[in-house]
């Protein structure tokens, strides 16, 4: 049985992570919200690295107003999630959760217009994520978002 509750809490403690890409891609904020625990933090400070200026989000609310604007309402995304490791605590209700994310970006209407560099790009990242389970679902209380690389146009974002 304990293995059994192991592997359920894993996949839902992944689920988390799930939603809130699934919610950028789609711009679907109820989707985001549901990621969040209501005093969550994002960091993307490491986006410095990448010419980016961003101080740590605090808030459920905040988060998914911040998310909307960058990213759902303004790009057409997609965003994979590939090795991801899972380190449950011994009660097997609050994990630490790193994995690989690629995401693609493109500007809002030129999704098939061009195969251009400077309209789309692609940044893979390092997700470091605390999350805990809130009831019946797994939340991210801390996510904080390394990038590794990219390729294509800063522009893409307004930079």
């Amino acid at each position: 049985m304990e293995l059994i509750t192991a592997i359920l809490s894993r996949q839902a403690a992944i689920d988390a992570l799930l939603r809130y890409t699934d919610g950028l891609d789609r711009a679907d904020a109820a989707q985001l919200e549901s990621a969040f625990t209501e005093n969550a933090i994002i960091d993307l400070t490491a986006f410095s690295a990448l010419g980016m200026s961003y101080e740590p989000i605090y808030g459920r609310d905040s988060i998914i107003a911040a998310c909307m604007s960058a990213v759902g309402e303004a790009l057409e995304t997609t965003h994979s999630l590939t090795n991801i490791l899972v380190k449950l605590n011994d009660q097997n209700d609050s994990a630490i959760i790193t994995c690989y994310s690629e995401s693609q970006h493109i500007k809002k209407g030129q999704v098939f217009a061009s195969n251009s560099q400077d309209n789309s790009l692609i940044v893979k990242c390092r997700y470091n994520a605390s999350v805990s389970q809130q009831g019946p679902e797994w939340k991210i209380e801390r996510l904080e978002v390394v990038p590794l690389w990219s390729q294509g146009s800063m522009s893409v974002f307004g930079q």
